[in-house]
């Protein structure tokens, strides 16, 4: 090169003929690489050009590339050509489904035409891609066999019902920036299958019937090469064809719309294999890829397709796929009960929930639902916001460091530190490490008006600065009484350790993390109960100890694994530190020891005790992503799902881990009243408040009340009555002393009634009554979840606690004492009182100005 220029220089000549020789040639690999890219993304993609160049043709010829381009989207894929290859893979399998398929999507795309549908979403396919889907799996568990000609009209009527699901369930998702999913298909074919059934003359469907012994596995039987064709087969196994050389097809299409697609395909179906042969499935089963092919969806719509794809993201979607392939399981046996298929209700629920998560990690960047095409433009469109935001950073730090000094005059007003929009409750006692400025105020003001209760000096310590500040100028030497001043020191000295132990989190947060994680477990236990204190989860683990060292092993294993993950996933650390994230863990670790049929000390079962707890963290933040909307907290809704999902995947005949069986009630009890004995219907009162983390011993349940009481007295009081309600529930529907005196009555209503008497509501009177209204409510809607759920073969959990509390918690009330505290005030019942008094005075004294 620089021979070259020393040429140029002593011979101009030579420098012309230089400089035309080397861009030539550059520009010939140029132009020939851009003519290669330029044919490759003509049929790679999404076909952008092919859209546009159809546009003005004539309708008929613009709707077999929408069939064409809605055959594939099943798949995420917006590609003609692809869409064209996978028809190829379906008729391999059979004619009749390409037929009953081709049917149904038609029928589908048409009748969103004439409901005047968007046109670009039919256009791309997204009004078709359920009606192939319905009109495959109506052929596929068709007990008629193939070319069944007069199966053609439920499935013309059954797709027309997609455009339909898909619009209404659209309306509902957009509040979420949401995508529908193959939910529509779900719903339709669901019915269809319900409302015909195996013994339907006319349309009769494939007999399904649920499990009813152990499987025999012999491990030694295993065929690795039809293993290793179960990843094809699970792909293919999306439009329900299981012949391999069909998922090969299937495969190849999606390689050439997008390579990343393919992949995570591929990936989706081995993670569904694995998760399969860890719960000993049959080995037919697993060869069909019937365990795979919900991961593959579940794989791809995390993957790079909802999510910009970056290695955080690429986790996350092995991780939905495993998630998918055991909630897979676990529907699969409880529609099995009612004799319908599992179709895809795994992987919408998975890919909806994952989508749900709220995450302080920038790297898991969930894309706005307008601008997703195909994972390789996803992430494009993320590098470009990514570098955007960076720019726009990096202008406004130049902005501040340009900014004149003079400035500053104008800006010494500044802005409030902490505003409600600045606050997001997850849960319902978030704001417990961020005081906002509006309550140290009010607070202040309230302390300086002279109240010295043991429960208003707790609320106000963090406030004592602000009211010596204000109040300095005016401090006048008072005598005081000694008594007063001994009192002074018992409240201040009490104050330490009741309430959530405020002062005692500020001086961890300069401590090592494992000192403040040790801190973040103990609330988390005592959280089951709604208390935030350290002291009183350190008294509920001995507890946990008196009934059972195993259980406690397995109930600290899943709180310290939820704690972790909430970390990993970037949560909110406010909410972490106050054990939010913790609680549901420690119920999953515990209720699954409980329910297991191996007995005490079964070491591999912390195997999934662990996985299962990771997933709360998970429901936690996507429900709560969900019921910020009204302001509601989601108490223990994230361990029911953990944990149903568990024991309905497993269940009693699992070869790893059997469960507890549990049977639906079949004859009448035999009651005599005579035998009810009054101290242990007493004692049902303490083993009630026990039961909520699911221990049976009267002094594991009197230590619990011990611990509620040293946090908050109204909290002890109300799980007491609570428990109380329950039992007199109970037996007002004469049922077995047995389960009254283990308690299984009192617990439901026992948190019900600590959630509406003071916890969420400020306690008053009417608050009170209403409390134990939910109380004997949630004890009725008990008995009913328990013998619904007894039918699948699955324990009630906290189901009942939780749909009375958020049933209560949603009324509307003109009765001014019936106040329901914002989710980001709410504390513990003597500091929510307080606060309700405050503002109730502010608002009197605002009405008398």
């Amino acid at each position: 090169m620089e021979l070259g220029e020393i040429a140029v220089v002593e011979h101009p000549s030579e420098r012309q003929l230089y400089a035309e020789q080397k861009p030539r040639a550059q520009d010939l690999l140029g132009r020939s690489r851009n003519r290669i890219h330029q044919v490759f993304g003509y049929l790679t993609g999404e076909m952008k050009e092919y859209g546009e160049w159809m546009k003005n043709k004539p309708l008929m010829v613009q709707l077999v590339d929408w069939i064409l381009r809605g055959t594939s989207q099943v798949m995420f894929v917006n590609n003609p050509l692809s869409g064209l290859i996978i028809l190829v893979g379906i008729f391999i399998q059979t004619p009749w489904w390409m037929l009953t398929g081709c049917t149904g999507m038609t029928v589908s795309t048409l009748t969103a035409l004439a409901l005047s549908q968007d046109r670009s979403a039919i256009a791309a396919g997204l009004h078709g891609y359920n009606g192939i889907l319905v009109g495959l799996l109506m052929a596929t568990f068709s007990d008629k066999g193939d070319y069944y000609w007069w199966l053609l009209p439920p499935v013309a009527v059954i797709s027309m019902a997609c455009p339909i699901l898909s619009s209404a369930l659209g309306s509902i998702f957009s509040k979420w920036d949401l995508p529908v999913f193959t939910l529509p298909f779900n719903i339709a074919v669901t019915l269809y299958f319900a409302a015909t059934g195996h013994y339907n003359p006319f349309f009769p469907t494939t007999l399904i019937k649920p499990v009813a012994s152990v499987p025999n596995i012999t491990w030694s039987a295993i065929n690795v090469p039809l293993l290793l064709q179960s990843i094809p087969v699970g792909v293919g196994q999306v439009y329900g064809c299981e012949n391999p050389w069909s998922g090969g097809i299937f495969l190849v299409a999606l390689l050439i719309s997008s390579p990343l697609i393919c992949l995570h395909a591929a990936i989706g179906s081995t993670v569904g294999m694995f998760a399969a042969l860890s719960i000993a499935s049959p080995f037919d089963s697993i060869y069909l890829g019937l365990h795979n092919y919900n991961c593959a969806l579940a794989c791809i719509a995390i993957g790079g397709m909802f999510y910009a794809l970056t290695w955080q993201t690429h986790l996350l979607a092995l991780a939905c796929a495993l998630f998918c392939a055991y909630s897979g399981a676990a529907l699969a046996n409880a529609l099995s009960v009612l004799g319908l298929p599992l179709c895809t209700w795994p992987f919408c629920f998975s890919a909806l929930l994952f989508l749900l998560i709220n995450s302080g990690n920038p790297a898991i960047y969930k894309i706005p639902l307008c601008k997703v095409t195909y994972p390789e433009a996803n992430r494009i469109y993320y590098l470009r916001m990514k570098r955007r935001a960076s720019e726009s950073r990096r202008e406004e730090q130049k902005r501040k460091e340009q900014k004149p000094s003079g400035d500053s005059k104008t800006s010494t007003g500044g802005t409030p530190l902490c505003t409600p929009k600045n606050r997001h409750a997850y849960c319902y006692n978030i704001h417990r490490a961020k005081a906002s400025a509006d309550h140290v105020t009010l607070l202040g003001n309230w302390q300086r008006e002279g109240s010295n209760t043991a429960k208003g000096h707790n609320i106000n310590m963090e406030n004592s600065v602000d009211v010596k500040i204000e109040t300095k100028g005016e401090r006048k030497p008072i005598k005081q009484n000694p008594l007063n001043k001994a009192g002074k020191r018992v409240c201040r000295a009490a104050g330490y350790i009741t309430g959530d132990m405020k002062e005692f989190g500020a001086w961890l947060k300069d401590k090592p993390l494992m000192i403040q994680f040790i801190d973040w477990v103990l609330r988390g236990i005592s959280q089951v109960m709604f208390v935030n204190n350290p002291l009183s989860g350190l008294i509920v683990v001995a507890g946990f100890l008196v009934q059972n060292p195993w259980w406690t092993l397995t109930g600290c294993l899943g709180t310290v694994v939820a704690t972790l993950t909430a970390l990993i996933l970037g949560q909110e650390r406010s909410a972490i530190a106050a054990g939010l994230y913790g609680y549901n863990g420690v119920l999953v670790g515990l209720l699954m020891a409980v329910f297991s049929a191996k007995g005490d000390y079964h070491w591999w079962l912390l195997l999934p005790v662990a996985l299962v707890s990771m997933t709360c963290p998970v429901f936690t933040s996507a429900l709560g992503s969900v019921f910020c909307k009204w302001d509601l907290p989601v108490f223990t809704l994230p361990f029911n799902l953990a944990l149903t999902l568990y024991l309905a995947a497993s269940g009693s005949h699992n070869f790893f881990f059997p469960t507890t069986v549990i049977q639906p009630a079949t004859a009448t009890p035999n009651i005599t009243w005579t035998d009810a004995e009054m101290p242990m219907l007493l004692q049902s009162i303490p083993v009630g408040v026990g039961q909520v983390y699911g221990c049976n011993n009267p002094w594991t349940g009197g230590i619990f009340l011990i611990a509620l009481f040293i946090s908050s007295p109204l909290i002890c009081l109300h799980a007491a009555i609570g428990s109380a309600v329950g039992m007199l529930a109970a037996l007002s529907l004469a049922t077995p002393f047995s389960k009254i005196y283990s308690g299984l009555w009192g617990y439901n209503s026992s948190l019900s009634c600590v959630a509406i008497g003071g916890m969420f509501y400020a306690f008053t009177w009417q608050t009170h009554l209403l409390a134990i209204a939910c109380a004997l409510f949630s004890a009725y809607l008990g008995a009913t979840v328990t013998n619904m759920m007894s039918v699948f073969g699955v324990p009630s959990g906290t189901w009942s606690f939780c749909l009375s509390a958020l049933t209560f918690l949603l009324i509307t009330t003109n009765n001014s004492a019936i106040y329901k505290l914002p989710l980001s005030k709410v504390t513990y019942p003597e500091a929510n009182r307080a606060y309700y008094l405050k503002i109730k005075k502010h608002q009197r004294s605002c009405c008398e100005v």
